[in-house]
């Protein structure tokens, strides 16, 4: 009998996560499954055969992908050609939109069933979008109870499983201990920075936060800064730019923990991405800051149809944690809206049980586990 074949692509760390613990279970589920395609370390732990390392790939703005436009390309040539010679009956897309959205058709076009997960931001660019997707999309699962029924106007196969996040979003350390380990006074006010977990990320958004952080430091006496970055590469980059803009030691930059430093924060200063969702959802008052190039922004809001860009505003159907985008992304305003946060805390309060509300929208734990038995069912329908 010719085995089941899944080829499965994931271009980002979070991608590479998501699509790990899926393929966990479908490894139990279905352990002569062939597994293989494009992501990290943790989805060949998992059981996959990695054909081609993430690293690199994870790029936003359309100048940073146009300077990285022969490596895609060379990617979605080869991957067309894995295709044809492996025959996978089903493909399973995981995020990375930019990429995925094109390679499905061509994915399409072989004969292989398509199955997308963690949808692509449909809501934010216009719904007529969607359209399109149902002649290459076979099964969209979604993270989001409120992006099934877009996906169900469409006419496309769509399930909703929950949000991964809630599995994972568990400090492994109280607010007290981990004070204590980084030498943080108990009752101190504690702000974290979360600049994003790409380089072009951290060379954007670090000045700005250390900027806010003089201006916060001097307002609220005692305030403590913790940089929690998102990965041992980043820890060096994240050290040079704050000696630039800030005093000495006035930010502790940690490697990795980013749940543990958020946790026992008062208030964030977070890159808009996953990132603004984790944050909110652990109760923390947070701040949204983003910059990208003047050319990306300039087209991204021509095709952005909504007024929020950050996912905690998002899911929560409404502004919840204030944002600074672009030319709004300056260090006054940032640190006034983190100071009111310090200061007030009433309004710390109100903010930090409407963040608690969005976290109840992610849905219950086991959603990796829910998609793989979703996928394996599909694999063995379209392999009978």
């Amino acid at each position: 009998m010719i085995p089941e074949r899944l080829m499965v692509v994931a271009g980002e760390k979070s991608g590479d996560l998501h699509a790990s613990r899926i393929i966990a279970s479908l490894k139990e589920l279905a352990p002569s499954m062939e597994i293989f395609g494009v992501g990290g370390e943790l989805m060949r732990k998992s059981g996959a055969e990695i054909l081609r390392d993430i690293t690199g790939l994870a790029v936003v703005g359309l100048a940073e992908v146009a300077r990285n436009y022969l490596k895609f390309r060379h990617l979605f040539h080869f991957l067309v050609e894995v295709a044809k010679g492996r025959k996978p009956g089903t493909a399973l897309l995981v995020d990375y939109p930019g990429f995925n959205l094109r390679l499905a058709p061509a994915l399409k076009a072989l004969g292989i069933k398509v199955v997308y997960f963690v949808s692509p931001q449909v809501w934010a660019w216009g719904r007529k979008r969607v359209n399109a997707m149902r002649n290459f999309i076979d099964k969209m699962i979604v993270v989001f109870e409120f992006e099934a029924p877009i996906y169900q106007e469409a006419g496309i196969d769509v399930d909703f499983v929950g949000h991964p996040l809630s599995d994972v979003l568990k400090p492994n350390m109280s607010r007290e201990e981990f004070r204590r380990e980084v030498g943080i006074p108990p009752d101190a006010k504690v702000v974290a920075l979360l600049p994003g977990s790409r380089a072009h990320e951290v060379a954007r958004h670090v000045p700005i936060m250390a900027k806010a952080a003089e201006l916060i430091r001097r307002r609220v006496d005692g305030t403590e800064f913790v940089l929690p970055a998102a990965s041992e590469e980043l820890v060096g980059e994240c050290e040079r730019l704050l000696v630039r803009y800030c005093a000495p030691a006035t930010v502790r930059v940690l490697s990795g923990g980013v749940y543990d430093a958020v946790s026992a924060s008062d208030a964030a200063i977070v890159s808009s991405g996953t990132a603004t969702l984790e944050t909110g959802c652990l109760g923390v008052p947070l701040v949204v800051i983003y910059r990208v190039s003047p050319l990306t922004y300039v087209i991204a809001r021509r095709l952005v149809t909504i007024p929020s860009i950050g996912l905690i505003n998002i899911v929560a159907g409404k502004t919840v944690a204030p944002e600074f985008v672009q030319g709004r992304a300056r260090p006054r305003e940032i640190a006034d809206a983190i100071v009111r946060f310090l200061k007030d805390s009433e309004l710390h309060e109100r903010v930090r049980r409407e963040l608690l509300k969005v976290r109840a929208k992610l849905g219950p734990p086991g959603a990796p586990e829910r998609a793989a038995r979703i996928i394996l069912d599909f694999v063995r329908q379209e392999h009978k």
